[in-house]
C-alpha cells in the first residue's frame, strides 16, 4: 500500500514538473513578447531624445484590449517575477525527485507540496497548483494514513492542542526543595543555554549585516537601471518604486538602439571559442606534465611556473605585433582584410595556471591506475578521456566556469585590439569596452545614469545567474584535494 502511494505521489509530480516546465516556458515568451511591444522614445532630427522616456505615454494594445505603460510595466515586471519563482522551484523539485526514496516521506515532505502549491497559484499556474495540492493528500495518506475528509477534521483539534502547549504556564520548580548541587547544576545550564543563545543571535545578526552590505548594492544597481530619467538624477532618489514605475524599455533602448545586444553576441562568442581552446590545452598540457615521462619536464614545466611570476601586461606588446599586420595580420590591415575575432580569442586559449591547477589534480590521482591501463593496452589518449577527465571533472569544469568569468570581464586587450580598427573594430567591442566607451549623455551634458546602469547591470546579472546555477560544482571544483590511493 506505502509503495504504491508512494509511486503515484512521483507519477503525480513528474505530471507536475511538465506543467512547471510549460509554464515556465510561457513566462518567457509572453516576457519576449510584451519587451518587444515597448515603445522607444521618439527621434528629432535623426538623433534618440532619451530625455523623453520619462514623458513618454505609449499605448498599448494586446487581445483587443488597450493600456498604457504603466500597466505594461506591472505586466513584465510580474512576468519576471514568476520566472524567478518558477526557475529554481523546477530546478530544484527534478534534482530531488531524482533521489527521493520512499524513507524520506514524512510531513514536512507533504507540508512543502502545499506551500509550493500555494505559491504555483499566485504565479498563475493552476494546474501545478492543483496537482501539487492532491499530492500533498497523497502523501498526507501514506504518513498520517487519512483520507481528505479525515485530515480536514485533523486539523482543528491539532491547532488547539498546540495553542493550548503555548498558553499553558508550566509549573515552576520551588528551588527551596533542591539541594546546593542540584541548584547550581540548574544555574549552570541557564547561563550555557543564555552564551549559546547570544552566540547564534549575535552570529546571525552578522550574517545579516554582511549579507546586506553585499546585496544592496546589486538592489540599488536593478532599482536604478529600472528608474527613468528623473528618478535616476534626482537629489533624493527613492529606495523603492512601485512596480508600474519600473520602465523596462531602458534594457530595450540599451540593448537595440545602443547596440549592446550586438557587443553581448560578440562576447559571448569570444567566451565560448576562447574558453573551449583554452579547456583543451589545459587537458592536454596538464596530463603531459603529470603522467607522461619526457626529457626536460620538470625543467620546462619550472620555465612556465616562473611565467606565472611576471604580469599579463608585459605580454601585451609581443601579442600585438603577433597578431597584426607584422605577424598574422589579424588587425591593422586595409577595411575588410581583419578578423577581430581570431585576434581577441587565439592569444588567450591557453592559461599557465590553469595547467598547474588540473596538473596538481592529476598527481593526485593514483599512478597505479595508469600503469594498470598500459599493461592493458590502454592509449595516454584513451586513458585520458576515460580515467583522468572523469575524476577530475569538478576542477575542469571550475576552469570553465572561471574562464568564461574572465572572458566576459575581458577589458585591455579587446580594447587595444578592436581600437586599431576604428569605427570598423567599434562592431566588434565586447560588453565591458562598450559600457566603458559608450556615450550616455544627452546633447545638454547631462548623464543617463538609468540607461547606463542597465547596461552595468547586462554585464553583471549573467555572471551572477551562472555563479548561482552552478556554484555548487565550482566550490567542489576548488575545495577538491584528489583521490587517495
Amino acid at each position: 500500500m506505502e509503495k504504491n502511494l508512494f509511486l503515484k505521489s512521483n507519477k503525480i509530480e513528474k505530471t507536475t514538473l511538465f506543467f512547471d516546465f510549460l509554464a515556465l516556458a510561457l513566462y518567457i515568451y509572453v516576457f519576449f513578447g510584451l519587451f518587444s511591444m515597448l515603445a522607444l522614445p521618439e527621434i528629432v532630427d535623426g538623433r534618440m531624445r532619451l530625455d523623453t522616456l520619462q514623458f513618454m505615454l505609449p499605448v498599448y494594445k494586446l487581445l483587443n484590449i488597450t493600456f498604457d505603460k504603466y500597466t505594461m510595466n506591472t505586466m513584465i515586471t510580474l512576468d519576471v517575477l514568476f520566472m524567478l519563482v518558477a526557475m529554481p522551484m523546477l530546478v530544484t523539485n527534478i534534482k530531488k525527485l531524482k533521489t527521493r526514496t520512499i524513507y524520506e516521506i514524512d510531513s514536512y515532505t507533504a507540508s512543502a507540496k502545499f506551500i509550493q502549491g500555494i505559491i504555483n497559484l499566485f504565479s498563475l499556474n493552476i494546474v501545478s497548483a492543483v496537482l501539487r495540492i492532491y499530492n500533498m493528500f497523497v502523501l498526507v495518506k501514506f504518513v498520517k494514513g487519512y483520507n481528505a475528509k479525515q485530515f480536514f477534521k485533523s486539523i482543528i483539534p491539532a491547532i488547539k492542542a498546540k495553542f493550548k502547549q503555548w498558553t499553558t504556564k508550566k509549573e515552576k520548580i520551588d528551588e527551596s526543595q533542591l539541594d546546593e548541587y542540584s541548584i547550581s547544576i540548574k544555574k549552570s545550564i541557564r547561563r550555557q543555554t543564555a552564551v549559546s543563545a547570544m552566540r547564534i543571535l549575535f552570529t546571525y545578526l552578522f550574517l545579516i549585516v554582511m549579507a546586506l552590505i553585499i546585496i544592496i548594492p546589486f538592489y540599488w544597481m536593478l532599482i536604478t537601471s529600472l528608474k527613468d530619467f528623473s528618478g535616476s538624477t534626482s537629489t533624493n532618489p527613492a529606495f523603492f518604486i512601485n512596480i508600474s514605475q519600473m520602465n523596462w524599455v531602458n534594457y530595450k533602448v540599451v540593448l537595440t538602439e545602443m547596440n549592446f545586444g550586438l557587443y553581448i553576441k560578440n562576447t559571448v562568442i569570444v567566451a565560448i571559442f576562447s574558453t573551449a581552446g583554452t579547456v583543451v590545452t589545459t587537458i592536454l598540457a596538464a596530463y603531459a606534465f603529470a603522467r607522461i615521462e619526457f626529457k626536460g619536464r620538470e625543467v620546462l614545466f619550472s620555465i612556465l611556473i616562473m611565467t606565472m611570476m611576471i604580469p599579463g601586461e608585459l605580454y601585451i606588446i609581443t601579442n600585438f605585433i603577433t597578431v597584426s599586420k607584422n605577424g598574422f595580420g589579424w588587425v591593422g590591415m586595409p577595411t575588410g582584410e581583419n578578423n577581430y575575432f581570431l585576434a581577441m580569442i587565439i592569444p588567450f586559449v591557453t592559461s599557465i595556471s590553469y595547467i598547474f591547477f588540473l596538473r596538481q589534480n592529476f598527481k593526485q590521482i593514483p599512478e597505479s591506475l595508469y600503469k594498470a591501463a598500459r599493461v592493458d593496452g590502454c592509449s595516454d589518449f584513451k586513458y585520458l578521456m576515460r580515467v583522468m577527465v572523469p575524476i577530475a571533472s569538478p576542477t575542469i569544469f571550475t576552469i570553465t566556469i572561471l574562464h568564461i568569468f574572465s572572458s566576459w570581464n575581458a577589458y585591455i586587450w579587446p580594447r587595444i585590439i578592436t581600437g586599431v580598427g576604428g569605427l570598423e573594430g567599434q562592431q566588434y567591442w565586447l560588453i565591458s569596452n562598450a559600457l566603458r566607451d559608450t556615450a550616455f549623455v544627452l546633447d545638454n551634458g547631462r548623464v543617463m545614469y538609468n540607461l547606463q546602469i542597465a547596461a552595468s547591470a547586462l554585464v553583471t546579472v549573467p555572471l551572477l545567474i551562472i555563479f548561482f546555477m552552478f556554484r555548487k560544482y565550482i566550490m567542489n571544483g576548488i575545495g577538491r584535494s584528489g583521490t587517495k590511493g
